[in-house]
């Protein structure tokens, strides 16, 4: 079970933040004459669509580097970079739902369908779906995590923030690279990494392909040996066309693979726990594929960028619905309360965009958007034995298509000599159709039952601000962001196998109220970043379970949260670097009619949403010659990673216990080589993700990933 003494940890937590100022990851430091490190090198990011120091842009964001990226276990890279951000959580329900995430307590209640998330995750600019693959952490540039919506460059589903993961590209040098890792638990990664100029100066190739597995550490008391194996595949291929100066063509592409067998519930209670009565195995497979093509050219006054792609993706799931150690033995037979899944995904992406040039006086983007996506999903069961699924009983189609398009524009100009202004504005319409078809198993649902629907909804996202720059080194900023899910109609039709036609959902909209200020000092060794927020949700999608009749409620319902975060880093020496930061949400519901279905209450707590999230780490670097080798640096780093007590559902049936994790790594990196030890989850603690009460005495949890350790090399050449 998850630790105890949340509150005074946090404290701890707290005060190092406000003292040592960081933020939640340690950048590179630039060198002084002496070849030691001894102010914060200028972290570039492009979330604004313009390369520009992070330090002046208007947002609150948390950016994890280069090297920092391969710290991120393939196996668990959403929840990593959510638990190294504060106020960002990933909701990991499993099975189909890999991409839900809550930034600041925005987010989708429950997932509906694959674009019913308020937390967009976009790869190199292309949005991913909520049901699909999470994005490699493979040869990656960086991660940007952006908090607060984005809605006029992200577009509708980025309500609570964006998380934009940027790949490298091409380079005109030759590389090549290795590395692997082995550890406890079966733990394997290997990694290849060649770049080449094919033409001088005009065209490079890019290849990344890499490989991890970790086996399961769940317990399974019925078929013996454990649950939860995690294997990940990743390739990525490019190549870079420049003609000319002012023009280039980049073309990707990838294929990603993510298997696992976790289940998605143990008893919280189980005197094993963590441990599982599966017969069989729960089996998720998940394929992606895709293609990226990206123009750009250089006029005298502005910018045209075209990026058009193409995903594929497709996952066959077995479950197990009843574990036997839930329902007891009579359901330990193989093949009891089977259920198969099978969905596939096609999405097509197109972005027409003018931007004016990174050095602009007066910044602006504006562009034109079209989305297509087409997902099915086909489902069977067989051999039910326990009441509370029937109603899987039979086969279902699910046929939704999705057609979005969108135009934004955004502009940032001076209105006065320390005064700047921003406004941006989207407009997008959204066009959905879906059928469901049943063939039931009667007496417990009905024989047959189809039904047909349309949805369409035109909504406006954007967001207006003020960013004053006092000194070169302090910058405040207030801004009024309106934010946006789009409606439609659930994935899987709960009432259907009754014979009742499925409602709706309606688009949730939001309002944000946000004041920041960023902050460098002591001569360029430290940076001071803080926010305050207010959001204001309308119509949040989600989805109810009444343990009593056995039934699912889809609902829309209003909430709030309000917070702020604070984050800092510090070059204490050359040698030391502090980083770290804290976040608090407040999330509650508002006015909820009664009697509600739902079981939501006027002022509850919003389930799944921490009011403590916070990280707090170190990295400390000395000359490998102080220690008698002739070249490179010794180093270790450390962090601890907060994430408080959350609600587990509407009910507030209970509270998940808060907990807390440290990772190490202690090692010697030279120029062309590395050599290290590491520990993922260092004090082994098997803390509860998520939860679920079916009633009393049946109180599901699912627990987090157990300790790792290992040793890992890289050589390049």
């Amino acid at each position: 079970m998850a630790p105890s003494g949340g509150i005074n940890r946090l404290a701890v937590l707290l005060a190092a933040s406000i003292v040592l100022a960081p933020l939640p990851v340690a950048a590179q430091t630039q060198a002084a004459g002496n070849g030691r490190t001894t102010t914060l090198e200028t972290i570039t990011v492009t979330a604004r669509r313009h390369a520009e120091d992070a330090q002046s842009v208007p947002i609150s964001m948390n950016v994890i580097e280069g090297h920092e990226t391969e710290q991120i276990s393939p196996a668990s890279s959403n929840a990593d970079i959510a638990r190294s951000t504060p106020n960002f959580v990933m909701q990991e329900y499993g099975g189909h739902y890999m991409n839900i995430g809550h930034i600041r307590g925005v987010g989708s209640l429950f997932p509906l369908s694959p674009d019913d998330t308020s937390v967009s995750f976009n790869v190199d600019e292309i949005p991913m779906s909520a049901f699909g693959l999470p994005p490699s952490t493979l040869d990656l540039s960086r991660v940007e995590v952006l908090r607060g919506p984005q809605g006029t460059l992200y577009g509708r589903n980025s309500q609570g923030g964006a998380v934009n993961f940027v790949p490298n590209r091409p380079e005109f040098q030759r590389e090549f690279r290795l590395r692997g890792e082995i550890g406890s638990n079966g733990w394997q990664l290997g990694e290849f990494i060649a770049n080449m100029p094919l033409i001088d100066e005009a065209l490079a190739a890019r290849l990344a392909v890499q490989y991890s597995n970790r086996d399961g550490d769940i317990r399974n008391v019925v078929q013996g040996g454990e649950d939860g194996r995690v294997t990940v595949g990743a390739a990525r291929g490019s190549l870079l066309w420049t003609p000319s100066d002012v023009t280039s063509v980049l073309l990707s592409v990838n294929y990603d693979r993510n298997d696992d067998t976790t289940p998605l519930w143990v008893m919280r209670d189980a005197e094993c726990y963590p441990c599982t009565g599966l017969n069989p195995r729960n089996d998720f497979q998940r394929r992606q594929y895709g293609t990226n093509l990206r123009v750009q050219h250089d006029f005298d006054a502005f910018r045209f960028t075209s990026i058009s792609a193409f995903q594929s993706m497709e996952s066959p799931q077995v479950m197990d619905l009843a574990d036997g150690l839930v329902y007891g033995p009579s359901v330990d037979g193989p093949r009891e309360d089977l259920t198969l899944v099978e969905t596939g995904e096609r999405n097509l992406f197109q972005e027409f965009r003018l931007s004016s040039h990174d050095d602009a006086q007066v910044r602006w983007t504006a562009g034109l958007n079209y989305l297509q996506s087409d997902f099915d999903m086909l489902r069977w069961a067989e051999n039910l034995k326990t009441p509370r699924f029937f109603t899987y009983g039979g086969r279902l189609n699910t046929d939704m298509r999705t057609r979005s398009y969108a135009a934004f524009g955004e502009v940032s100009m001076p209105l006065g000599e320390r005064l700047t202004g921003v406004v941006g504005i989207r407009v997008t319409h959204e066009e959905k159709r879906v059928a469901y078809l049943f063939n039931g198993t009667p007496p417990d649902t009905v024989d047959f039952f189809r039904q047909n629907e349309t949805f369409e909804d035109t909504f406006l996202t954007g967001r207006v601000g003020l960013n004053y720059q006092w000194t070169d080194d302090l910058m405040t900023y207030a801004s009024i962001g309106r934010g946006a899910v789009a409606g439609g109609y659930p994935w899987v039709p709960y009432n259907v196998p009754f014979g009742i036609a499925e409602a709706g959902f309606p688009t949730s909209v939001s309002w944000t109220y946000e004041a920041g200020f960023k902050a460098a000092f002591w001569d360029g060794r430290a940076t001071l970043n803080g926010a305050l927020f207010y959001n204001d949700v309308r119509d949040g999608h989600l989805l109810a379970y009444d343990p009593d009749l056995y039934s699912f409620t889809v609902a829309a319902l209003d909430y709030e949260t309000y917070g702020g975060e604070l984050e800092a880093r510090v070059q204490v020496s050359p040698d030391l670097t502090v980083f770290g930061g804290i976040g608090y949400t407040h999330a509650t519901f508002g006015a909820i009619p009664e009697p509600s279905l739902t079981g939501a209450r006027t002022g509850g707590r919003v389930p799944g949403i921490p009011n403590l999230t916070g990280t707090l780490g170190m990295e400390y670097r000395i000359d490998a010659g102080r220690l008698g080798i002739d070249q490179g640096e010794f180093y270790v780093n450390a962090n601890y990673r907060y994430v408080g007590s959350r609600a587990v559902d509407v009910k507030r049936a209970f509270d998940l216990d808060d907990y807390g994790v440290v990772n190490a790594r202690l090692g010697w990196q030279g120029d062309d080589a590395e050599i290290y030890l590491f520990a993922n989850n260092l004090f082994d603690e098997r803390f509860e993700i998520i939860g679920a009460s079916y009633g009393p005495g049946l109180d599901l949890v699912r627990p987090g990933v157990g300790r790792t350790l290992g040793i890992g090399a890289s050589v390049r050449f």
